[in-house]
């Protein structure tokens, strides 16, 4: 066990009152507060007392307030403001409040800090991915990527001694993930071919037949202005994402512009004809209902896709709609089926993120070189490319069984 009982250090410096250098050469402080003993450590005296006096001027001012007594839902708070207020994203400090609310808040959020254990963690998440709606996999590490974040700051202020969200996602019985299949050429030509021409939804089409040909994610498509649009060279500037908010930004509206995903997420689509095209026919239509976008967003505007409002369309619009289409047509098709005498060939339900994973089987179908593929997607690793050109290699096997089925008996 070390020691430390030195008050002049091993250099012949007086140590201040409280302070002390352990055998190991670590110095050590040690005060009270609220009747409760704390000690620090560091390696270099001029740091430690650093430390010391930022910890009792925090103390002071009531950042901490009654740490023995805090809840976790009152740790989160101090940390949002005092931690992550000004390093996270506007939207990103905005899920961070969601998600606690809808999933941590009610839960274990009243528990004191120092009393949670890392069973109840773990038994908390294992209700989460296999409760009554249970939760996608993704979505409980998100979670648990701020409580882990929380605790950890809890630990580095002596409200705890070790974090009990350390490592516990390796715990959890994880359900199989769900594969999220790309739409066959067959099934994506068949909704392109029902909204074009249709008295509500043909309006869609080129910002879905876009969506399909580029393989842009939904933020990365609503957020497009013309001035990304280089028809003479025929190339997309993909540069930022468009999310909406729960609140009113400094612009009025609820509307948030901020950087892509990934510094891979920052490229040039070469646009293809039928891209061309249905970006014609969208400034077209833009142009013949007097559309202007009204809304400026973190210095942003004229927005390629806006509703009859001129407003931008957001990720949720577009899936609403997408939903909305498939339901009609899936419900048109029924009675056509009925009157035919047919069984009827429905739509299966698909969302935007759908079109990004088709237009990948395209590329994979066309033979395209995987690198040239990552680069246009924008992936940040190969290997999530790799991942889809698998499973587009797996379900064109299958599809290329059921022909050879077709043709010759197979006992």
């Amino acid at each position: 066990m070390q020691t430390a009982t030195k008050r002049v250090d091993n250099k012949g410096r007086k140590l201040p009152d409280g302070f002390s250098q352990r055998s190991d050469g670590r110095y050590q402080a040690r005060f009270t507060f609220n009747g409760k003993r704390f000690t620090l450590y560091d390696t270099n005296l001029i740091n430690l007392k650093t430390k010391v006096l930022k910890k009792k001027n925090d103390f002071n001012s009531g950042i901490y307030g009654d740490l023995e007594n805090m809840s976790l839902n009152q740790w989160f708070e101090k940390w949002l403001q005092i931690y992550k207020k000004d390093k996270l994203k506007p939207i990103t400090f905005q899920n961070y409040q969601n998600y606690w609310k809808w999933y941590i808040a009610d839960t274990i959020g009243s528990m004191r800090v120092s009393k949670i254990k890392r069973v109840q963690i773990i038994s908390f998440y294992n209700d989460l991915l296999h409760g009554e709606n249970p939760l996608a996999s993704g979505t409980v590490g998100y979670i648990n990527n701020i409580l882990y974040g929380v605790l950890e700051q809890a630990v580095y202020n002596d409200l705890i001694h070790k974090n009990p969200a350390e490592n516990v996602m390796k715990e959890l019985v994880k359900p199989a993930p769900a594969k999220r299949e790309a739409l066959s050429p067959v099934e994506q030509g068949l909704f392109l071919d029902y909204i074009d021409g249709h008295k509500f939804f043909d309006r869609y089409k080129p910002m879905f037949t876009i969506a399909f040909g580029t393989g842009l994610r939904v933020g990365e498509l609503t957020a497009l202005t013309w001035e990304d649009i280089d028809f003479e060279n025929e190339i997309i500037d993909v540069n930022k994402t468009l999310h909406s908010t729960r609140f009113i930004t400094e612009d009025g509206h609820r509307y948030l512009i901020n950087s892509p995903k990934t510094r891979n997420a920052i490229r040039i689509v070469p646009m293809l004809g039928v891209v061309k095209q249905a970006l014609k026919q969208q400034k077209a239509y833009q142009e013949s209902l007097c559309v202007q976008c009204n809304v400026k967003v973190n210095g942003h505007s004229n927005f390629v896709f806006t509703t009859q409002n001129g407003k931008p369309y957001t990720a949720d619009l577009v899936n609403i709609e997408l939903g909305r289409i498939m339901k009609v047509q899936n419900r048109e098709e029924k009675e056509a089926a009925e009157q035919e005498n047919r069984e009827p060939v429905y739509l299966k339900y698909f969302s935007s993120h759908v079109m990004r994973h088709s237009f990948a089987s395209r590329c994979y179908e066309a033979g395209m070189d995987v690198k040239a593929v990552q680069k246009i997607m924008g992936h940040a690793r190969i290997d999530t490319t790799m991942d889809i050109y698998t499973h587009c290699s797996d379900e064109i096997a299958k599809r290329e069984m059921k022909l050879l089925e077709s043709v010759q008996k197979v006992k």
